[in-house]
């Protein structure tokens, strides 16, 4: 009996872990750590603004970066240029915040089109080390 309770538990658990995470999102928070984001995957609708306040709890900068993505209305609060992006290494990304250890930024942006993106930090290494998530972009 015991079973069959912890299964349904469980069964139910996870139902709600499912649809709260298809939920599209219009504000969310994130915490980077050394080397993760947590949590690692968002929804949210095209054409809807979007705020994501993103803290810094790992020992090191790190940063939350798109590549590519269709965008707008794109602002930035709180953040540094970042020691990884000097001397002309700096590359050009659609959404980018660097965030000091210790720190939080705050990036707010209106993605345009539905799809699927990755998200990284770009500091060299933590990408490879396994600190990347995605941004789900719905329809309205």
């Amino acid at each position: 009996m015991k079973r069959i309770v912890f299964a349904i538990l469980i069964v139910l658990l996870l139902s709600s872990c499912a649809t709260a995470a298809s939920q599209p999102a219009s504000e969310f928070a994130v915490e980077m750590n050394d080397f993760s984001f947590s949590p690692a995957e968002f929804t949210v609708s095209a054409g809807k603004p979007v705020q994501v306040t993103i803290t810094n709890v790992g020992n090191v900068e790190h940063d939350f970066v798109i590549e590519k993505i269709d965008v707008s209305s794109v602002s930035v609060e709180g953040t540094g240029v970042g020691a990884h992006h000097t001397g002309g290494e700096h590359m050009e990304y659609d959404l980018h915040v660097s965030t000091s250890v210790n720190g939080t930024s705050v990036l707010a942006f209106t993605p345009n089109e539905p799809g699927t993106y990755k998200i990284f930090c770009s500091v060299e290494g933590h990408e490879v080390a396994g600190m990347v998530g995605e941004l789900i972009v719905v329809p309205q």
